[in-house]
């Protein structure tokens, strides 16, 4: 670098510097000046402002809820629920006593009573009510809140075994057992009467025996009837002769050939009297009685029983275009039916049966 160009470098710098220390002291010429002595502050008051005491408005209070139609429910005078309604209180009674119509297992329930003074009276609005539900849960779990009478029959049967009557038939033949009566043993009920108060047995009756039944023995008829020879026919009056027959009038029920009589017919007890006819021969009645049985019964065909009395019983069998019914009456010489046509094609069977007290008797004895 030249001296010339050193030269004018150094003249600006110095310019520049002479303008700065000018400019510096035409601002501290125009600064004002500043006092050092104490300065003094005065305290403001604080401005006083009287308030009224403002009263604050409340919030509305809100008006109670009311029940108007609610009730209260008294027991011996003292309050125990507040229900909805006079309705409400009656139904959840009534279906608090149906709960308690029962009895304990083994016993009869007779009745249900409430054992208290009841009162349904009009109940403060302001209380609010139960409903019907928890109330009668309440009641459950506490019966003694409104105590129930409960009255109940305490049953027991007691049962004897039947006696067993055993005697000697001479219409039956050796060896031949009858049951004439079915026996039963006597049938006894003992009834006990209880009182339960709110759950609790309050009292108990006295027993009480009546029988339902009265006992009854089996009568067993063991036949004592023999005759030398079996292989044979029987006589026309074989066999004993039971009681008599009274007033009772009989007669043959169908006219016909006699083909065996009551006896041993080879070596088999045949316990009436056996007849033949031609198929479609009319029978009748042998005597005045009721009709006890009309039906089929095995080999015998169509049976027609006739009740005559005094324990004297006909038995018809083989009968067809039966003209009775049961429970009718009718009397000696009535049409019952017609004899039965025979199954192989032979001669057509009749047997007729007379039974007295239970036993089949030779009737000859007692056709008249």
């Amino acid at each position: 670098m030249n001296k010339k160009t050193l030269n004018r470098i150094f003249l600006l710098t110095a310019a520049g510097v002479l303008l700065l220390l000018g400019l510096v002291g035409a601002l501290r010429a125009m600064r004002p000046d500043v006092q050092t002595e104490p300065v003094l502050v005065e305290q403001a008051q604080p401005e006083r402002i009287d308030v009224e005491a403002v009263v604050s408005t409340p919030e509305p209070t809100q008006e109670p809820v009311s029940y108007q139609n609610s009730v209260t429910l008294l027991v011996d005078r003292e309050p125990v629920f507040t229900l909805e309604s006079e309705f409400a209180a009656k139904q959840m009674l009534w279906e608090y006593l149906s709960g308690l119509a029962a009895a304990p297992e083994g016993e009869r329930f007779i009745s249900a009573r409430f054992d208290c003074e009841l009162i349904v009276t009009q109940a403060d609005p302001y209380i609010k009510p139960l409903s019907a539900d928890d109330a009668l849960a309440k009641l459950r779990e506490n019966p003694a809140l409104v105590p129930v009478c409960v009255t109940t029959l305490k049953i027991e049967r007691t049962e004897t075994s039947p006696q067993i009557t055993q005697t000697a038939e001479s219409a039956l033949p050796k060896g031949a057992r009858m049951v004439t009566q079915l026996g039963a043993g006597a049938v006894n009920e003992t009834c006990v009467e209880t009182v339960y108060r709110a759950g609790q047995i309050l009292s108990s009756g006295a027993p009480v025996t009546n029988t339902l039944r009265e006992a009854r023995a089996t009568i067993l008829r063991v036949g004592t009837y023999t005759k030398g020879k079996t292989s044979g026919t029987p006589d026309r009056l074989e066999g004993p002769k039971g009681k008599d027959k009274g007033e009772l009038k009989l007669s043959y029920p169908m006219r016909g050939q006699v083909t065996s009589y009551f006896g041993y017919v080879e070596g088999k007890m045949n316990f009436g009297l056996n007849m033949t006819n031609d198929a479609g021969t009319k029978i009748t009645a042998p005597g005045e009685g009721v009709v006890v049985y009309c039906g089929e019964r095995g080999a015998y065909g169509f049976v027609v029983d006739i009740d005559h009395g005094n324990g004297f019983v006909s038995r018809l069998t083989h009968l067809s275009d039966v003209q009775v019914e049961m429970n009718q009456r009718v009397f000696l010489g009535d049409a019952l039916g017609v004899l039965a046509a025979d199954e192989d094609g032979g001669k057509p069977p009749f047997h007729y049966e007379l039974i007295i007290d239970g036993i089949p008797y030779n009737p000859l004895y007692y056709i008249d």
